[in-house]
């Protein structure tokens, strides 16, 4: 049907009432202003999310480092022994290195006694790092010459590395015991203040070294095992 006006007027308006484009702006402000808060909110939560996500990763990877390091340290000490010609296993022994002999399979030879040393250093960028030094022995007559002409340098492996500032990320505890007794019994620490050759009784002989490797700074990183000499007790 169509609308019929009278002569000189138009449609029908909607009655105009004041306040109303107030209204629509106030709302529009509103609406912007609850989104602005709600964005903060999800950014906020996803930051904290990635941040933690972060955090555990690189815990992870530290700690890992940590475990591959504790691996190829045990192996060095938990083999130590006596070799021909030679009168001790630990030739020196500190709370942040040992040198000793070991039948540890670590080279190209199998079933002759390395010459090993596990020690800290401090790198250029100030970082501290765990290191081993493996020195392949020959066969000479009444013994083993670990310096031989041909390759008198170690092979020497980085095992860890941590920031600057913290502390050693190897630390050792040496044990003793008397076997002819009960080593169970008779067992007690004989870790030197500064590296030097143990201190033992008579009868005495190292019984394990209690290995701690990881970043100081981060105490889940750290790895402690004790590690029993089965050669020598």
């Amino acid at each position: 049907m169509i609308p019929r006006f009278r002569r000189g007027q138009g449609p029908a308006m909607t009655p105009h009432r004041p306040g109303d484009e107030g209204s629509t702006l106030v709302e529009l402000m509103t609406a912007m202003a609850v989104f602005s808060v709600l964005m903060a909110l999800v950014g906020g939560a996803t930051l904290s999310m990635f941040t933690g996500i972060n955090g555990a990763s690189q815990r992870g990877e530290v700690q890992q480092e940590s475990q591959n390091a504790m691996e190829w340290a045990t192996r060095l000490v938990r083999y130590a022994d006596v070799p021909e010609g030679q009168a001790v296993a630990i030739t020196s022994a500190g709370p942040a290195s040992v040198d000793l002999y070991t039948y540890s399979g670590t080279g190209a030879k199998n079933d002759v006694p390395y010459r090993a040393r596990l020690y800290v250093t401090t790198l250029a960028n100030g970082q501290r790092a765990v290191y081993s030094d493996v020195w392949t022995p020959q066969k000479i007559a009444g013994g083993w010459n670990w310096t031989p002409t041909a390759r008198p340098a170690p092979a020497t492996r980085q095992l860890l590395n941590v920031p600057a500032g913290t502390g050693s990320p190897l630390q050792l505890r040496y044990y003793a015991c008397t076997p002819s007794t009960n080593c169970a019994a008779t067992r007690r620490e004989v870790t030197p203040l500064v590296p030097g050759a143990l201190t033992l009784g008579a009868l005495e002989v190292p019984e394990s070294i209690t290995v701690t490797i990881g970043d100081p700074g981060k105490a889940d990183s750290l790895v402690t095992q004790d590690v029993k000499l089965v050669n020598l007790s």
